[in-house]
């Protein structure tokens, strides 16, 4: 059973500028089989007929229709970023910020006779976030806290400038009391992490993240190296920093936490982000292990790969999100995105666990498309750039 109904789409409009939409897929009917068996009888079919030189989908997507458009309130800057805010209350929930700091909270889960979806106005952001930052949501282990409707806080903070943290909360303002009718949402600034003040940390830009077992404290990583600035933990409920070693996660971007397999930690191993890794991270008081790696998936030799997401959807199973740059003679013609969906499947060795490929569908379009992710995964909305001749070399 999926605990996952729905997987988010968020996809650029390049006709309107700053225009984006938003569709919702049932990853169930578009990216698996029934079984496990039929799904193993695919591949080997697929590989007989040696599929690997082909596009690597099995099927073109048809999008549903859009049920949100968004536009950035700045027609110089069109960029918006899109940060999932899921938590108790459903999949549905999303933060979109422009280059201003300027915020809306959509639910897409939200319906009534009269309308399907909401949007809330936020405030405005502290400090801008500049090109796909990180947002990790934190539902609050305060018992108290249940008598309100938003007992989740999104955390949001910079990639490449980790001095701007805080956190979308609903609460009282400063200083207005207890009275529930003041509570709104609100930006709370945090302490930003205790590398920025250190000479010796070079780069500062974060590699990998993730959300640990205890369900309150973000683990933030640097990119392997000695100018890195290592590994650091952030309690939410004391608002403190902890430096765990100056060793690196083996990831590049989020981690999931998935209890039912085995309590590990999965997500993209190395910068490229072509392999697939399970990782425990129960302890960290040394250099986490990789325990398990499964190999990528092979495009075209002219289809170059953008950036990876992945989603979780229950049930041992993952939606796997990969965006190319595809070229014709050196000349960049076209840009698409394949939703792949895998499941682990238990060895038959002890903890032993395979990867099986089910569907992946394709679609290539003149416009960006992007996913929107569950508490998970990287809600990146504007991919770094990379050149095509240097994924060429990896």
């Amino acid at each position: 059973m999926f605990a996952r109904q729905f997987i988010n789409l968020v996809m650029k409009d390049l006709r309107v500028g700053g225009s984006y939409w938003l569709s919702r897929m049932m990853p169930e009917e578009n990216l698996f089989y029934p079984s496990v068996v039929e799904a193993g009888a695919q591949t080997s079919q697929g590989n007989r007929e040696n599929r690997m030189t082909s596009p690597p989908f099995t099927s073109t997507l048809d999008l549903p229709g859009p049920v949100a458009r968004f536009k950035s309130s700045r027609t110089a800057s069109s960029t918006l970023d899109f940060m999932p805010f899921y938590g108790r209350d459903g999949e549905g929930k999303i933060v979109a910020i422009d280059s201003t700091g300027h915020a809306v909270l959509h639910d897409a889960d939200a319906a009534d006779d009269d309308y399907v979806g909401s949007t809330v106005m936020l405030p405005r952001l502290n400090a801008s976030k500049w090109r796909s930052p990180i947002s990790v949501c934190v539902t609050t282990a305060n018992p108290g806290a249940a008598k309100d409707h938003y007992p989740e806080a999104l955390y949001a903070l910079n990639m490449s400038n980790s001095s701007d943290f805080e956190a979308l909360v609903y609460c009282n303002p400063p200083g207005s009391g207890r009275n529930d009718e003041d509570k709104a949402w609100h930006w709370r600034r945090l302490p930003p992490p205790p590398y920025l003040d250190d000479p010796a940390c070079r780069d500062r830009t974060i590699q990998s993240y993730t959300l640990l077992q205890d369900g309150k404290t973000i683990c933030i990583s640097s990119v392997p190296g000695d100018g890195g600035f290592g590994t650091y933990c952030f309690d939410t409920s004391t608002h403190q920093w902890t430096n765990v070693g100056r060793w690196s996660l083996p990831f590049s971007g989020r981690a999931l936490h998935v209890p039912e397999l085995h309590g590990l930690w999965f997500g993209f191993l190395g910068e490229d982000q072509q392999k697939l890794g399970a990782v425990d991270l129960s302890s960290l008081d040394s250099a986490p292990k990789v325990l398990h790696e499964w190999g990528g998936f092979a495009p075209p030799e002219d289809w170059s790969l953008v950036y990876s997401e992945m989603v979780y959807l229950g049930a041992k199973r993952f939606c796997i999100a990969k965006t190319f740059d595809i070229y014709d003679r050196g000349q960049l013609v076209d840009t698409a995105s394949v939703l792949i969906g895998v499941e682990i499947v238990n060895g038959a060795a002890k903890k032993a666990m395979l990867r099986m490929k089910h569907k992946s569908i394709c679609r290539c379009i003149k416009r960006m498309t992007h996913f929107c992710t569950p508490l998970p995964m990287l809600g990146q909305s504007e991919p770094r750039p990379r050149s095509h001749q240097a994924e060429q070399g990896r």
